[in-house]
């Protein structure tokens, strides 16, 4: 009889352990989900700060401190490296070829994984003999990174890359040359025609997406206050482009927009004119002079600098318009 007690006991300690363990169960699984996540966004702000460090040419304590003590780097042509000090020379033999470098980082693209994440984006620079890449031609800045982490570090980092930046290997270049890309070309749209139907769509004369006339990539600006003008500045990318109409129409009314003449040199183009615009937060007539400078490659525009009197523009709107009701 006591061992029938003994044994009654026992299970039921048993099945309420089961049940405890059964009940935590979802507790458990959902902390560890939420360790992963964090975790993962750790590793993700780790390659930022990794692009960010390169683009500023930073690489102080905190950029080492990224790696584990082992990483081990591997770049097209440079080949492998271990260790912080394979990362340091790396680093000088980049310098020794490159001016300067910058990232697209706000528009990458990320595949993560359990260990690993691998980033797609697009990359532009100068060399040190001054040459800008790419060039929209044969060069398109794109590349891919592999990061393998241990824990929150870097272990390994994968570079895939064409190293020859300004597509100076002809020998390449002609093995690989699209024969398609020529009879392409016949059906692209030049320069002149490129120019003309972006004023055509602005001015309202013609309908239509004037975005499709952009590439994917536009060396986009219109220098001035951004803070007071939120129109102003750099951009990039079509979003970002199509960001930059929605506010300027959001905060201008056009009076007046007229070119004087365009001038065109193959790729090039520069357009010049006058405009009246009503700054609708200060409700002040804005007049100035402009210059437009393009750049057309396979019938779209990648290069965009719109350049008017932007100090006149802030001394001018100087107090905002009061409302009366």
């Amino acid at each position: 009889m006591k061992n029938k007690i003994i044994i009654t006991a026992t299970l039921l300690i048993f099945i309420n352990i089961t049940n405890m363990k059964a009940q935590d169960r979802p507790a458990i699984q959902k902390q560890e989900n939420m360790n992963n996540t964090d975790l993962a966004t750790l590793r993700k702000n780790k390659v930022k700060t990794y692009f960010k460090k390169v683009d500023e040419g930073q690489f102080d304590e905190e950029y080492f401190n990224l790696y584990t003590d082992d990483v081990e780097i591997y770049y097209p042509k440079f080949g492998f490296e271990k260790g912080k000090n394979g990362i340091a020379n790396f680093g000088k033999v980049m310098g020794v070829h490159l001016q300067s470098l910058s990232h697209d980082i706000d528009n990458f693209k990320y595949v993560i994984s359990d260990h690993s994440i691998v980033v797609e984006g697009t990359e532009r620079g100068i060399t040190k003999s001054g040459k800008e890449w790419p060039d929209h031609k044969i060069s398109y800045g794109k590349f891919c990174n592999v990061f393998e982490f241990e824990d929150e570090f870097i272990k390994r980092i994968h570079v895939y890359v064409d190293p020859d930046f300004t597509s100076e290997d002809a020998d390449r270049v002609n093995i690989f040359k699209n024969p398609l890309l020529d009879i392409n070309k016949e059906s692209l749209k030049t320069t002149k025609d490129v120019i003309d139907e972006f004023f055509a769509l602005q001015s309202g004369k013609k309908e239509g997406n004037i975005l499709d006339l952009f590439s994917d990539h536009v060396d986009w600006d219109l220098p001035g206050n951004k803070q007071k003008f939120p129109w102003t500045g750099k951009r990039q990318t079509k979003k970002e482009i199509e960001e930059f109409f929605k506010e300027l129409y959001s905060n201008v009314k056009p009076e007046k927009f007229e070119i004087d003449f365009i001038a065109i040199n193959g790729e090039n183009a520069t357009a010049t004119g006058h405009l009246s615009s009503k700054i609708l937060k200060f409700n002040k007539i804005f007049t100035t002079e402009f210059v437009v400078i393009f750049k057309v490659v396979n019938g779209k525009i990648v290069k965009y600098h719109f350049l008017e009197d932007s100090y006149k523009l802030n001394e001018e709107m100087q107090s905002e318009a009061i409302n009366v009701r």
